[in-house]
């Protein structure tokens, strides 16, 4: 897959999670620069109290035919940054975890977008470490996988995140909880 594919799958995916959003009710916007955001999400009227999301998506067309693999890159100023704060280049992909407040993974081939709170997420990457933990990449901290198709103790973990597909009500709920407080 090249840049030009990536980019078109990640606009296609934006696209999807964002008419998700609105069909909930929600405003929803791509912030300029996005810096790790993709979409914020709040209530008509109610901009004060926003929702930050990172969307990950995967193609319906996939050469390796793993459509519910993905990953979160790092880059080399990303990398050099979480060193010098003394976090280590290997776990700089947690910076880029805490900026979002969920994440949303789209396989337009089975046509799901998973919902993920950040401590989903977290779940999820140390279960994936123990599958791709020993790549080069992910051992110097280029990225972290987030497939949904592995197995954790006998079960995949799609079915231990049935409740995560295609439920956007999480995101409702936690712009919800930020007007009660």
């Amino acid at each position: 897959m090249n840049d030009t594919t990536q980019q078109a799958t990640g606009k296609n995916t934006e696209e999807i999670v964002a008419n998700e959003l609105r069909e909930k009710g929600l405003v929803a916007f791509k912030p300029a620069p996005d810096r790790g955001i993709d979409l914020v999400a709040h209530f008509p009227g109610d901009p004060e109290n926003l929702i930050n999301i990172q969307i990950k998506g995967r193609g319906a067309v996939q050469k390796n035919k793993r459509y519910r693999w993905f990953q979160l890159r790092t880059t080399k100023a990303q990398r050099e940054r979480a060193s010098k704060a003394g976090l280590g280049a290997e776990n700089a992909w947690k910076n880029k975890v805490e900026k979002c407040d969920f994440f949303i993974l789209v396989s337009q081939k089975h046509q799901e977008k998973w919902v993920f709170n950040k401590k989903e997420i977290y779940e999820i990457i140390l279960h994936n470490k123990q599958v791709y933990g020993n790549r080069t990449d992910n051992k110097e901290g280029k990225q972290v996988e987030m497939d949904l198709d592995i197995e954790v103790n006998g079960r995949p973990l799609t079915s231990l995140f049935e409740k995560n597909c295609n439920n956007f009500d999480p995101i409702v709920e936690a712009l919800q909880a930020q007007r009660s407080n």
